[in-house]
């Protein structure tokens, strides 16, 4: 049985502060969306590395889709559940804790076969007991492993309903989000029909009239209470019947409440701030949060008040309990984040070490999101460790093992091509797409390789002898449109080929790059996670 929550309280902490938790997620060498479809015969060394940096914890996403592919029938991927496993018991074996992600929303599977479950969950409840059943079985695949016990849901995987309603332009659509989010059956169980009308400023004579709000009237106000309500109850509070040590991520941000386009309020999440049976609050936190810079170069002092203001802010709303940051970022380069105040490479470093007193007063730990810089790829086993699934090969093709990892060996004339979403490219404002690969020819002489995508025309690469990586561009106008984009590769030559890439933007988290080479918050990172763990002072 899975023990209770591992993180300890405040004065749990106090008295033994060697147990703060320092975690980092791990992707293996692929990114968070193709993670459990990718190599993980690195995994030994890098938790080794983890170790070494001062890290007692690992993070996992465990996608949902991923794992259960099927929802009527209910039907799992075994080969998941055997790797997610393996993981943790590699990381036993080092003494490392495990946090899991639960429920996490982005997944590649071509064999997931409920690509809108996110949105259905609300209102089916044939979708939303296969969720349940999917938070059960991840906790019996785990539940013999000490070193798993505590795991997350994050409001960032619920948040549809409001993320529909806020784009919702006719009535008709928004009735018909009224029904399909659940947000009118909630509505009815909390106020009157009078009180409804009242905050919509109109008269409703039936609940059948109800529409979800506008998100130009600060009514809309309800739609955020709603997601909160049914992200603690409808979601949580089951879940965490269902797997001990559960805690929520909560929305941290404060959302603006609009009258046409003026802003005239204010929402917080509060409700998801003292979630009952926990006894610490799950946030995240990056340095532009609480940082009002109207430039976007943030100095270090200007990120370690913006972490002041935030987690003073979240201990005194949460009731003063401690706080535990499930997703810290020092540095984010995501396209969403684009317009946000950001730490240069040379206030990074500082920021880590003026972080470690205020870390100490108000959290029990943190997880690292970007331990790795990782490239947004939406290929679906891309280095051929499941063998050729999610691929479609013509002529002699075989998998092979060179070092620990897998090769697709191709003959002369042969392909492999994959049809994939390109909403996953994560900048569509990108004007090149880089498509990487390893190779090495069969021969002892040079091979090429003929790369194609979308309706660009082909590229080649010479594949030189001896393992090689090698990368070409294309423009964005590759791939238009959201139906799908293709890729392929053909041998000219025999070729063994692995961890093919198609990106157009890498996550970096100015620790280790993408090759695992350490990067300018590397020895900064190491000597805060010793203070944490000895309870020294800097």
């Amino acid at each position: 049985m899975v023990a209770g929550v591992v993180i300890p309280s405040a004065e749990a902490r106090a008295a033994s502060p060697s147990q703060v938790e320092r975690a980092a997620y791990y992707f293996g060498d692929a990114n968070p969306i193709n993670f459990w479809n990718s190599d993980l015969s690195g995994a030994s060394a890098a938790f080794q590395q983890m170790k070494s940096n001062g890290f007692n914890a690992v993070e996992f996403v465990v996608p949902w889709g991923e794992f259960q592919e099927g929802i009527s029938p209910q039907t799992y991927n075994q080969t998941s559940f055997k790797r997610l496993a393996s993981l943790v018991s590699v990381a036993n074996s080092q003494h490392l804790q495990v946090i899991l992600r639960l429920s996490y929303g982005l997944d590649i599977d071509p064999k997931d076969q409920d690509t809108d479950r996110f949105e259905t969950v609300f209102s089916n409840q044939a979708v939303y007991n296969a969720w349940l059943a999917y938070i059960s079985k991840v906790h019996q695949s785990v539940a013999r492993f000490p070193n798993v016990k505590v795991a997350q849901l994050s409001w960032e995987d619920f948040y549809e309903p409001v993320q529909a309603a806020q784009v919702a332009s006719t009535i008709s659509t928004r009735l018909q989000l009224a029904v399909s989010t659940g947000f009118r059956s909630w509505a009815q169980g909390t106020y009157p029909l009078s009180k409804i009308s009242s905050m919509y400023g109109t008269t409703f004579n039936s609940w059948s009239q109800v529409p979800t709000p506008s998100n130009s009237s600060p009514s809309f106000k309800l739609m955020y209470q709603f997601d909160d309500w049914d992200v603690v109850h409808r979601f949580f509070l089951p879940a965490a019947a269902r797997f001990p040590g559960l805690n929520l991520e909560a929305r941290v941000d404060v959302d603006a409440l609009y009258s046409g386009t003026k802003v005239v309020g204010s929402y917080s999440h509060a409700d998801t701030f003292q979630v009952p049976g926990t006894n610490y609050i799950g946030m995240y936190f990056a340095p532009y949060m609480g940082d009002p810079s109207t430039t976007l170069a943030e100095t270090a002092q200007q990120g370690l008040t913006a972490l002041q203001i935030t987690l003073s802010t979240m201990r005194k709303r949460s009731g003063n309990r401690p706080l535990f940051i499930f997703e810290y970022e020092f540095v984010s380069n995501s396209p969403q984040e684009a317009t946000n105040p950001g730490l240069g490479p040379s206030q990074v470093s500082q920021f880590i070490a003026g972080s470690e007193p205020i870390l100490k007063k108000y959290t029990i730990g943190y997880a690292l999101w970007a331990y790795r810089d990782y490239t947004v790829s939406p290929l679906f086993n891309a280095s051929f460790s499941l063998g050729t699934s999610g691929w479609t090969t013509t002529g002699t093709t075989r998998i092979v093992p060179i070092g620990r990892q897998s090769y697709l060996s191709l003959a002369e004339g042969a392909s492999a091509e994959q049809t994939f979403q390109p909403t996953y490219l994560a900048s569509s404002s990108a004007h090149e797409i880089t498509v990487s690969l390893s190779a090495e020819p069969v021969t002892g002489s040079s091979s090429t390789l003929k790369v194609q995508l979308g309706s660009s025309a082909a590229r080649y690469v010479t594949v030189r002898p001896g393992a090689g990586s090698y990368e070409v561009q294309f423009p964005a106008s590759a791939i238009t449109g959201n139906s799908g984009g293709q890729l392929s590769v053909t041998a000219e030559g025999p070729v063994d080929l692995s961890d093919v890439q198609v990106y157009t933007f890498t996550q970096v988290g100015d620790v280790y790059d993408t090759n695992g080479n350490p990067e300018v918050a590397a020895t900064a990172v190491q000597a805060l996670n010793q203070r944490l763990a000895s309870g020294a002072t800097s």
